[in-house]
């Protein structure tokens, strides 16, 4: 099969496949998140590519599939204590999340009995096996099957190839302006569960109190979360060429915080503009929200767009989502 006619067949199996799980939440995840992902990711992993000099097709096809099985994974199993299970490689262990309905994928992960295996191992089974029924030369599928094998947790004898998938994974999920739309969902999502007891719910203060409300988040958990990215995640990072994104990713993130806490004492909900505009637009649409879709309606929106700092940020949001720096 031609290259460019396996990418569309591969991406249009992709988003059968995603769809066959109603919406709803898992983990840290949502429906609508992990295709909007995968796209992230595509186009980082070829920017790392790129400039590392690593095999193009291998991470492009890798990228496309390494979460191909990932809604099978469930909630995280506990222990009597409610630990996190880990098993021997240190894997948090998840219950198996059955689809709603049924495709090709769903066929091969029964047929190949893949039931209970994370997503990296079972979905570098299932890739292997569609690259073959399309006549993918062996030594290519061996390579995009190892490098989404190895893209949770990459050993030493990790190609380079696996090394700009985990990279790429690991920056969208965690570093850069996805990654902070990414959390200003979580943080929506887990308020109310999260909360202490005398705070009020979620809809109550976007809707009575959203100053009070934006002013905790932009000022004292955003810092704080940006933080430990830096301390978590970058000493992760395997390239060169990673680490130094992740650096910018993360300076810009510091502007943009600081940008936003300035804008905060004049913030309307009923004619909010500038910065501040982006970001509740994106608390306003959280009914499984895609990312790119809600991106795209900023990026339309004749009222957002009057403010050049507003256009400036959701200039900065498609570039990263694209894959670069």
């Amino acid at each position: 099969m031609e290259y460019k006619a396996l990418l569309a067949y591969l991406d249009d199996l992709l988003q059968e496949t995603y769809a066959l799980w109603d919406a709803g939440w898992v983990t840290f995840n949502w429906r609508a998140y992990t295709y909007d992902h995968v796209q992230r990711v595509r186009g980082l992993a070829l920017t790392l590519a790129a400039r590392e000099g690593a095999d193009r097709q291998v991470v492009e096809l890798a990228a496309l599939l390494h979460d191909l099985t990932k809604p099978y994974d469930g909630e995280y199993l506990t222990d009597s204590e409610g630990k996190r299970v880990v098993d021997a490689q240190g894997y948090w262990q998840n219950q198996v999340r059955r689809p709603n309905r049924t495709n090709h994928v769903t066929d091969l992960y029964d047929r190949l009995g893949l039931a209970g295996r994370l997503h990296n191992e079972s979905g570098a089974l299932i890739a292997q096996a569609l690259l073959k029924e399309c006549d993918c030369p062996t030594p290519l599928v061996e390579k995009v099957g190892e490098a989404i094998r190895q893209h949770l947790r990459p050993d030493d004898s990790a190609s380079l190839e696996a090394r700009c998938l985990y990279d790429a994974d690991t920056i969208d999920a965690n570093i850069g302006l996805p990654a902070f739309v990414r959390n200003i969902y979580i943080n929506l999502h887990f308020h109310d569960r999260r909360k202490a007891p005398d705070t009020p719910p979620l809809e109550w203060r976007l809707q009575h109190d959203p100053q009070s409300f934006l002013d905790e988040y932009i000022r004292v958990n955003l810092p704080r979360w940006v933080q430990g990215k830096r301390q978590d995640f970058v000493p992760r990072l395997l390239t060169a060429t990673a680490r130094q994104m992740a650096h910018e990713r993360l300076l810009r993130l510091e502007r943009v915080f600081e940008d936003l806490a300035e804008e905060l004492p004049s913030f309307n909900p009923a004619r909010a503009d500038g910065r501040l505009a982006v970001v509740w637009h994106y608390m306003l649409h959280r009914d499984d929200p895609s990312i790119a879709a809600e991106t795209a309606a900023l990026a339309s929106d004749g009222l957002v767009l009057r403010s050049e700092v507003a256009r400036e940020l959701i200039s900065q949001i498609e570039a990263e989502m694209a894959g670069h720096q």
